[in-house]
This record gives structure tokens, sequence and C-alpha cells, in this order.
């Protein structure tokens, strides 16, 4: 019994089992991963058919949108990327709705409007 306990905490069993773990999950990896890597490979390609100048060019991921403040209102611009957003808008993030806006009160703080 005192040779079980031994041997337990012995480095070789841990690295058996540890190798044992790691066996386990690189097969299983390989077992999930692979019909996806295959139908991949077996894909065909549909743009080799196609000429290169053909291909329209993609529109941008990204388009330059930020809030732009008067002194009374604060309007949702796209494509405006020449302008100062002042600090206190920097976290109101896109209006709810189209054609909404900040408009300020006589108080001095901000009021989202939606039409």
């Amino acid at each position: 019994m005192h040779r079980l306990a031994s041997s337990f905490g012995s480095s070789r069993l841990r690295k058996t089992v540890l190798g044992a773990a790691f066996a386990v999950a690189a097969l299983a990896a390989t077992c999930l991963g692979g019909p996806t890597a295959q139908a991949a490979v077996a894909g065909p390609t549909l743009g080799a058919a196609v000429p290169a100048t053909a291909l329209p060019e993609p529109a941008p991921l990204t388009e330059n949108v930020r809030w732009v403040c008067g002194v009374w209102h604060c309007w949702w611009r796209p494509n405006w990327n020449n302008w100062y957003v002042p600090p206190y808008a920097r976290g109101w993030g896109p209006p709810v709705r189209p054609g909404c806006f900040w408009r300020r009160t006589w108080g001095g703080g901000w009021v989202h409007v939606c039409p």
C-alpha cells in the first residue's frame, strides 16, 4: 500500500496521465476539426473563373461617423472625419433611430430627442 501511495505522487505517473490527457485532446480536436478542413479543401473556387478586373472593389467595412455638435444641438453625421468631438459626446454611442439628435436644455444638460 505504501508503494502505491508513493508512486501516485511520482513524476512518472503525472507525466503519463498528462500525456494521456493531451493525446485525448489532440484526438478530439482532430475528429471535430477534420471534416471542416476537408470540406474547405474540396470546395469549388468560385472566383477562379472570373477575371480579377471584372470584380468590383469591395465597400469599406467601416465608416467614419460621429456626433457633430453646435451650441444647442448634436447631430449624427456619416463620413465626418475632420471635426472635433466634445468630451461629453464621446460616450453617447449611435442614435436609437435615424433622425434622432441631442439637444441642450436651458439648464446645460443634454436630452436625446427622437422625432
